[in-house]
């Protein structure tokens, strides 16, 4: 009758025993979480949680089983301590009913003595027993109340681990989002480069063919007026001895006056020449070194400079 009652008991959930898929309801999270971590890409840290949720998915597992084991056990002794709590009643009695059935006034004293020492010893015995099985019960219990604490501990590592799931997760998207991003900005210097040096050469080349045309303009008229120049000297060269000496010392003064101001002329033109180069080197420099600094993202603040406004020298470059 008592494991009748055990039983009935056992089944209506008396005990507070887990159900029959408590594993299915503490383990699917990490299922989900096994199965997405099986979608990304292989790296060390991903398999080291994967190891890790492994770990604590097979150490939840061995303990629900230890838990359901300990309470069966825990079932099964407190059927046995009933069994034998009725047991000792049993004896006792029958030890009474002995005693009762038994008539004392014909029994002997030695006789009684030996049977109250028999009824002792039975007694001490079932009192020892009964001892041993609350203590061993006392026992399961502690354990189980243990093995509860780690249940629940477990159970918050495992939202830990999930959350670092995600926190890895968008990681890696972040860092995902930084390699395109750099690839990005490698592919837009590559062209800034590639502008930069077009844009040298054609200025290179601009600046060639406007210094090449200065030069000739500037020397066909220099030849135009020096041509005059040296045909007057030609011509008073071939005239004869009487009439040189017939010409006048200011007329040969005016002629060399005017061939020196032709020469003073073409010095005058060389060196505005050469600071018209300087000037265009300077400019060139100015316009690389701000091409540069918006290249490394560097932009002028001063109230003297515009921002995202091509300076005057830079204007006219491009317009070349």
């Amino acid at each position: 009758d008592n494991q009748t009652l055990c039983a009935l008991q056992f089944q209506r959930g008396k005990y507070n025993l887990p159900s029959h898929d408590a594993l299915a309801q503490i383990l699917p999270d990490n299922q989900l979480l096994l199965s997405r971590a099986k979608t990304e890409l292989p790296d060390l840290q991903a398999l080291f949680h994967h190891q890790e949720i492994e770990n604590y998915r097979s150490a939840m597992s061995r303990m629900a089983e230890d838990i359901i084991t300990l309470r069966t056990q825990v079932l099964s002794l407190e059927a046995e301590n009933s069994q034998l709590r009725s047991d000792l009643s049993l004896q006792q009695d029958l030890g009474r009913d002995l005693l009762a059935d038994t008539d004392i006034d014909v029994m002997t004293k030695a006789e009684i003595a030996d049977r109250i020492a028999t009824l002792k010893f039975k007694l001490a015995s079932e009192v020892s027993k009964a001892a041993t099985q609350r203590d061993r019960i006392q026992h399961l219990q502690n354990e189980l109340i243990w093995k509860n604490d780690s249940e629940q501990e477990l159970l918050k590592l495992c939202r830990v681990l999930q959350q670092e799931q995600k926190d890895l997760q968008h990681h890696q998207s972040h860092l995902a989002k930084m390699a395109t991003l750099e690839a990005t900005v490698k592919q837009q210097e590559e062209v800034i480069e590639k502008m930069e040096k077009a844009l040298d050469g054609k200025l290179r080349d601009k600046n060639i063919q406007r210094g090449d045309k200065r030069l000739m303009l500037m020397e066909r008229a220099l030849a135009a007026r020096n041509g005059p120049l040296r045909k007057e000297l030609e011509r008073i060269h071939q005239l004869p001895a009487p009439l040189k000496t017939q010409q006048s010392d200011q007329e040969e003064w005016s002629l060399r006056h005017k061939l020196e101001r032709a020469e003073a002329r073409i010095q005058t033109l060389e060196a505005q020449l050469e600071e018209n180069a300087k000037v265009w080197g300077r400019e060139k420099q100015e316009m690389l070194t701000k091409l540069s600094e918006h290249r490394h993202g560097f932009i002028r603040t001063s109230t003297a400079i515009l921002q995202n406004v091509p300076s005057v020298s830079q204007a006219s470059l491009f317009s070349i």
